[in-house]
């Protein structure tokens, strides 16, 4: 039954969005320095791509690996570049919760961002590939109604997560101040510029 693949999809979209990246620390700390709707409009940029690689792994795995070993370094350079410079911008900020400006223009920035760094992640692809190998789903691209509803599934799983942490996020937003968003955004870089040279030192030294 195709509902039962929807489940499954939930089941993965959330179980790789839920670890603790950059993409999550971005979405986190846009909730608290802009609005829930900001952090789960960004959240929804990674939902889309985390779509995109459940379908293509769904319509073909031994292809998908062939890829992955071909441009696996050049993604995690490129993706570990756009890491440095966001993690530039976010230290170089002071944000300050009398004036934000929540607008739509920059929440689809924000998301564009969280998609394309999502998209060069090379570990998302393998964490697809290996969930839907260890769950037997190998195959649904010869069954377009299950490998459709197991895509389905994973943007719903995905977007639930965002939906879940920009939730509680949200809730702390009213108990920080200035000096606070200050202190994450601090931090936020860290880590996030720690993950940019991480990425780029296993294909550049």
């Amino acid at each position: 039954m195709p509902f039962i693949y929807i489940l499954w999809g939930v089941f993965i979209g959330v179980v790789m969005a839920a670890p603790l990246g950059p993409v999550n620390l971005i979405c986190i700390r846009r909730t608290l320095a802009y609005s829930r709707r900001n952090g789960f409009t960004v959240g929804i940029g990674a939902a889309v791509a985390d779509t995109i690689f459940g379908a293509v792994a769904a319509f073909g795995l031994s292809s998908v690996m062939g890829m992955v070993d071909r441009v696996d370094g050049w993604f995690e350079t490129i993706g570990g570049i756009i890491l440095i410079i966001v993690s530039v911008n976010l230290w170089t900020k002071h944000p300050h919760l009398g004036d934000v400006e929540d607008t739509v223009r920059d929440r689809l920035k924000g998301a564009a961002g969280a998609f394309s760094l999502t998209m060069m992640n090379p570990m998302t692809i393998l964490g697809f590939v290996f969930l839907f190998g260890a769950f037997g789903l190998q195959n649904m691209g010869q069954n377009i109604t299950e490998a459709v509803a197991i895509i389905t599934g994973i943007f719903l799983g995905s977007s639930l997560w965002w939906f879940t942490i920009t939730g509680c996020a949200g809730y702390m937003r009213s108990r920080l101040s200035d000096n606070h968003l200050l202190k994450i955004n601090r931090v936020s870089a860290i880590i996030v510029a720690l993950c940019g040279i991480w990425a780029l030192s296993k294909n550049l030294i």
